[in-house]
């Protein structure tokens, strides 16, 4: 009776112990597992709004690119014309600004879209905070995704929305923005070079004109139309006068040896003094110091003549030049080929309603556990 007695509040001592410890970690399990798991249960089966993700795909294609290509980029190389993962990055961005947006809200009613409809926690401004341009862009962005394969160059369009129709129509407009982009780029760049090829030929002819003008002057002003025409027949003078004064000098000798006295012999004197004073003469307007002389002229002729061939070589150079450009680019233009056209999914995606709860409830039972092993720990140093 006595043993039975004693060992009753020796029994009793673990139980109270236990049963303590329970009721501290009731509050501990409510505030970590139990009620999170179940307004995640709540929200996410009765409150959680469908969203809608409606998909494209797209690539940006130049036909004069020709890096190596893999997969799908290979098969677009085959058909003619091969991807450009620059410019595609160039409309990702360009589809993720401020400005698509803007553009974006003049088609469509996209603020109205995402405030009128879905839950409290997922629409925009659904506690009327803030209702400002700025906020909604940051809203947006985060509804839209745009993911690039580096390999194949295909970029998929995807928009998060609480209507699917109203998802496709955002797709679609993003999708023709990012055409659009393309076009812009296109036309500035055939702007652009065509206009520097064409103020090259401009100035090539503006040249030839200026350098035709100053030899005509020359001419005109020196009595030239063909210096080296002109320089022939000076030439062909000297020498006929030449060979006239050769003969005379030797009919003269042939007289003055045989009959001195003979009345021709003066004659023939005059003669040779006429043709050498002539052929001095010609001789020093084709190759004397002053600047009347064929020889002073000819270089600044020369010059003149140079000047206007050069001239004129450099605008054939730019006229073949501004005619390759052309060719070269409209075989330069950009494409946006889209692959697959916007979806209008039938279902919604999202929100992962299962998988919330239970990431809830596991998220949550692992919190109880630090916190459980966190007030032990506690208790234990305060004992």
């Amino acid at each position: 009776m006595e043993a039975t007695i004693a060992d009753k509040p020796v029994s009793s001592k673990p139980v109270k112990k236990k049963k303590s410890l329970i009721k501290r970690l009731k509050p501990l399990l409510w505030l970590t597992v139990i009620i999170p798991t179940g307004l995640s249960s709540f929200y996410f089966g009765s409150v959680a709004s469908d969203i809608y993700i409606s998909e494209s795909s797209f690539v940006v294609r130049s036909p004069s690119n020709k890096s190596a290509l893999t997969g799908f980029g290979a098969m677009l190389q085959g058909t003619g014309f091969s991807r450009s993962q620059d410019d595609a990055y160039t409309v990702q961005e360009y589809m993720r600004s401020r400005t698509a947006l803007e553009q974006l809200q003049q088609i469509l009613p996209v603020k109205e879209y995402y405030e009128s409809k879905g839950d409290v926690l997922t629409r925009f401004n659904g506690f009327n905070l803030n209702d400002s341009q700025e906020t909604f862009y940051r809203y947006f962005k985060e509804r839209l995704v745009i993911d690039l394969d580096s390999v194949s160059g295909i970029a998929t369009l995807r928009v998060r929305a609480f209507d699917a129709e109203e998802g496709q129509k955002i797709n679609t407009e993003l999708l023709k923005q990012g055409e659009d982009l393309i076009n812009r780029l296109n036309e500035r760049a055939r702007k652009d070079t065509l206009e520097y090829a064409t103020r090259a030929v401009n100035d090539a002819e503006k040249n030839v004109t200026k350098t035709a003008d100053a030899l005509s002057k020359y001419r005109v002003k020196n009595k030239l139309f063909d210096l080296p025409a002109q320089s022939g027949v000076q030439l062909s003078l000297i020498s006929s006068l030449k060979s006239e004064l050769i003969r005379v000098e030797t009919q003269l000798a042939q007289l003055l040896s045989i009959t001195p006295d003979n009345p021709q012999v003066s004659a023939l004197q005059m003669r040779q003094k006429s043709l050498k004073t002539e052929i001095e003469q010609q001789t020093k307007q084709l190759a004397g110091n002053t600047g009347n002389s064929t020889a002073m002229q000819s270089a600044d002729y020369q010059r003149l003549v140079l000047a206007n061939e050069l001239a004129q070589q450099q605008l054939t150079a730019a006229m073949t030049s501004l005619q390759n450009t052309r060719g070269e680019v409209d075989r330069q233009q950009l494409y946006l080929e889209v692959i697959n056209q916007p979806s209008k999914p039938d279902w919604a995606l999202e929100p992962y309603r299962l998988y919330n709860v239970l990431a809830t409830f596991f998220i949550g039972l692992l919190v109880y556990g630090i916190m459980s092993l966190l007030v032990a720990s506690i208790r234990e140093h305060q004992n």
